[in-house]
């Protein structure tokens, strides 16, 4: 069964209202499309509640943007002039979501706030992937598709194709969008139990700052650096993923401070021991 929302009067006005909010700065007036909703079970329209619920692999589209689940809910609510304005979708079972930069799947539930452009997807295995970089979670993701943010919440991860893998208990992602329309990482904040794995060492910390223009991956707090059988410890470090080479200092900026811990390693000379 399949809803084009312009067909009755009252979705008109939910078309008119939505078409701004929905669009991302790359999106072009070509994509100022009516919603659209898809259900193999039927639609319901419930006046009291003010919701439209979709039933079986029920599908919303919006231009580029798509919301697939088991079941779909739009809340709406109307103004003084008895017009229509969707303001919620929710989503239940099976979530996908797909808006031809990136896509957000493995979702068991999912509520899209439209008017901030904000995705809350929960689940335990979320993840949100784009050409060359994927974010996960096993417990929440945030998205806001206008900010280009991406939140994981609870055993994140980030991963960058032959660069690095980041975990953390949270990890705040900035996006920025390349030329052909996909999202590439341009910042990560990892806080909470960091572990950082590359081609040439494992890094552990409390905190971690990942900069892709610098290709530097800045480390805080009870920072272990581990290469072979090797470790050196210390309160900050850096990490050049570029060119593979890492660096251990007291703190940032290496001024000394008095009483302040020094770095420290541990070098193990015999692989046989």
């Amino acid at each position: 069964m399949k809803i084009i929302l312009p067909n009755f009067c009252i979705f008109v006005s939910i078309v008119i209202l939505l078409e701004r909010p929905l669009l991302s700065k790359n999106e072009s007036a070509v994509d100022k499309k009516p919603i659209e909703i898809y259900a193999e079970g039927g639609i319901e329209w419930d006046k009291n509640k003010k919701v439209y619920i979709a039933k079986k692999n029920a599908e919303a589209t919006k231009g580029r943007l798509t919301v697939k689940a088991d079941i779909l809910e739009a809340y709406y609510e109307e103004s003084s002039n008895k017009k229509s304005d969707i303001k919620t979708l929710n989503a239940f079972g099976n979530v996908l979501i797909n808006d031809n930069e990136t896509i957000i799947k493995g979702g068991k539930k999912a509520s899209y706030n439209i008017r901030k452009e904000h995705f809350i997807v929960l689940g335990k295995k979320i993840s949100l992937i784009s050409e060359n970089d994927s974010v996960s979670s096993n417990r929440k993701l945030e998205f806001w598709k206008s900010k280009n943010i991406a939140i994981a919440t609870g055993e994140a991860e980030a991963i960058k194709e032959s660069k690095y893998v980041i975990n953390a208990d949270k990890l705040v992602a900035h996006l920025e969008t390349i030329k052909d329309g996909n999202y590439e990482v341009k910042k990560i904040i990892a806080y909470n139990k960091v572990v950082i794995k590359t081609n040439n060492e494992i890094a552990y910390s409390d905190k971690a700052l990942y900069n892709k223009t610098s290709e530097i991956c800045k480390l805080f707090g009870n920072v272990k650096l581990k290469k072979d059988e090797s470790f050196l410890t210390g309160e900050y470090a850096e990490m050049n993923l570029k060119s593979g080479i890492s660096k251990l200092l007291p703190y940032p900026g290496n001024k000394i401070k008095e009483q302040e811990n020094r770095v420290k390693a541990l070098i193990n000379t015999d692989k046989n021991e």
